[in-house]
């Protein structure tokens, strides 16, 4: 079960940086992000893929230390640099600006529990 959930990880990582690098045609993904981000999560899945079917292993840290860190570097990417209007949502009765600010904000916390896993992880490594 955990290797067929690793390849459909490596397959749909290696499908999405594909399109982000312009290799498959428009026609077959259409995307709705930046090739970047659209790239990077291709890559996160590979390093999800990896780690799938390193477990147990001293590179399982390793992995998923990247993978915590990767997940960072895109989050925090989308809070601080994204355009506005990026972060939608709420309900109804709190404001857009207010909804997006705080949208905002959990992803910058969501951004700072990932960078301390990620550290968490490399410290454990390197015991």
């Amino acid at each position: 079960m955990t290797k067929g959930i690793a390849l459909l990880c490596l397959a749909l990582g290696v499908a999405l940086c594909a399109s982000a690098l312009g290799v498959l045609p428009a026609e077959y993904a259409i995307l709705e992000g930046p090739r970047g981000v659209i790239g990077s999560a291709g890559g996160v899945l590979v390093v999800v893929a990896l780690t799938l079917l390193a477990r147990d292993h001293r590179g399982s840290d390793v992995l998923a230390a990247i993978l915590l860190l990767a997940f960072s570097a895109i989050t925090g990417w989308l809070t601080f640099y994204g355009a506005e209007g990026i972060i939608e949502g709420g309900t109804s009765f709190i404001p857009p600006a207010v909804a997006e600010a705080l949208g905002r904000l959990m992803f910058g916390l969501g951004v700072v529990g990932c960078v301390g896993m990620g550290a968490l992880a490399l410290r454990r490594l390197f015991r």
